[in-house]
């Protein structure tokens, strides 16, 4: 899942410094549930199901119920 940040301040904590000026990002994250690990490692490679794999509506309920994140516009 990636989603932007418009301006660094918004991130908790931040302050601006005038020194730096305001800046955005992307952030880029990556869940996986836990055995992924066999469709990448080097010996004994298989395929994982399609029940092992995060679908887009469970990342994005993941990021609002336990991270508190605010979903403004879903992209494809």
């Amino acid at each position: 899942m990636a989603f932007g940040i418009r301006e660094h301040i918004m991130i908790p904590g931040t302050k601006y410094d005038p020194a730096v000026g305001v800046w955005g990002m992307n952030v880029v994250t990556v869940l996986a549930r836990p055995g992924l690990r066999v469709m990448y490692r080097r010996r004994a490679r298989h395929d994982v199901g399609r029940k092992q794999r995060v679908t887009k509506a469970e990342a994005m309920k993941f990021f609002q119920e336990v991270l508190g994140v605010k979903i403004i516009k879903a992209t494809q």
